[in-house]
């Protein structure tokens, strides 16, 4: 039985290796070395326990299932070994590995729910359990989530709201999907990806495009847009990338070959063609 465990360990092991080995996209296996976004995950170690006190609920339920079996429980097993790699990731500096901090959070809640789906009758340990895991869904809910559900003329304690975004589908009624696109501000960047477009300087790290190369087109854009570029220098920006549109705050001057196609009431952005 043993030696079927380590087989089966064996195989899962060696295809994900291999399937690493083969993605197609990026080079997996040198994200190991790479440090080009740890600056941006930093903020993912900030706080922790303001972020993740909920998850304390679950490791009652854990401890139980390691009393009862032993250290190869697999949800106590996957949730000692996440927490190393963020322990690693916070000693190393490599903050990237913060982003596992989401998958350590399973283990306690699975556990948890293992212990309250058992038949009734429960003991006065699983009722205690049970009833500060309500207590906890209640208080998540109305700290994390209740600003976006209670609407705010019902809202008596003043819940944080999400903040609102503003819709780009105006820019997609225009722009086809894949073609490039020049930008500034800070909503577009961010947003105008999920309808369809390209940047041409992605404005997060990205694992499909080497980090030199994403600074190089976030300096050519800058320099796009700055208000002392030739046309000349913006032809050649904009033909190197094969940007066809320009969406620009109400702040930025179009310029002159530019052709506008449209604004929007809501921002002041103007949509113009470039090529």
């Amino acid at each position: 039985a043993r030696g079927a465990v380590v087989v089966r360990w064996g195989v899962t092991a060696g295809a994900a290796v291999l399937v690493a080995g083969s993605w197609p996209y990026f080079d997996v296996f040198a994200l190991a070395g790479d440090s080009s976004v740890d600056w941006m995950h930093q903020r993912l170690y900030e706080d922790l326990g303001g972020q993740f006190w909920l998850a304390l609920l679950g490791l009652p339920a854990l401890w139980l299932r390691w009393r009862r079996g032993s250290w190869r429980d697999p949800l106590v097993l996957l949730f000692v070994l996440d927490c190393l790699v963020v322990a690693y990731g916070w000693v190393s500096g490599h903050y990237t590995y913060g982003r596992i901090l989401g998958l350590t959070l399973v283990p306690p809640q699975f556990a948890l729910a293992v212990e309250l789906a058992a038949p009734r009758p429960w003991g006065r340990a699983r009722r205690v359990l049970g009833g500060a895991a309500a207590v906890g869904a209640c208080v998540g809910f109305l700290t994390v989530q209740g600003g976006a559900v209670v609407p705010r003329v019902l809202d008596p304690i003043g819940l944080e709201q999400p903040s609102l975004w503003p819709s780009y589908a105006w820019v997609a009624r225009h722009v086809g999907k894949g073609e490039v696109v020049i930008s500034d501000g800070h909503f577009a960047p961010r947003s105008l990806p999920g309808y369809g477009p390209n940047l041409a300087a992605p404005i997060w790290p990205d694992p499909a495009l080497d980090e030199r190369e994403r600074e190089r087109r976030l300096a050519d854009v800058r320099a796009y847009l700055s208000p002392d570029s030739t046309r000349a220098e913006r032809t050649a920006v904009a033909r190197r990338y094969h940007a066809r549109w320009l969406l620009l705050t109400r702040w930025k001057r179009v310029p002159e070959e530019a052709v506008v196609v449209a604004w929007s009431r809501e921002t002041g952005e103007v949509l113009a063609r470039i090529g």
